[in-house]
């Protein structure tokens, strides 16, 4: 997984499903904070992450250390991934 590639893959993803434009995704803050998803669009980010990245996630895995900005999302799909990719 190359981090920067993951990351705006991720950022189009959210873009496409919740109409908001790709400049205005924060990604160092809460996506729920900011009003941009609801607990239901966790749950789909989190099911995109899975197919995207052949990884599987745990209800009690989504919480704001590992879902709490688009940075922390990358990073915790590329540590289930296994890899320690240069962002």
């Amino acid at each position: 997984m190359i981090k920067d590639d993951a990351r705006q893959a991720l950022v189009a993803f959210i873009s496409e499903n919740y109409m908001v434009d790709e400049d205005e995704i924060p990604l160092d803050q809460s996506l729920i904070d900011e009003g941009i998803i609801d607990s239901f669009g966790l749950i789909e980010i989190a099911s995109y992450l899975q197919t995207a990245h052949g990884i599987e996630i745990a209800e009690d895995e989504l919480i704001r250390d590992n879902f709490g900005s688009v940075n922390k999302m990358i990073d915790f799909a590329a540590r289930k991934v296994g890899t320690s990719c240069a962002s």
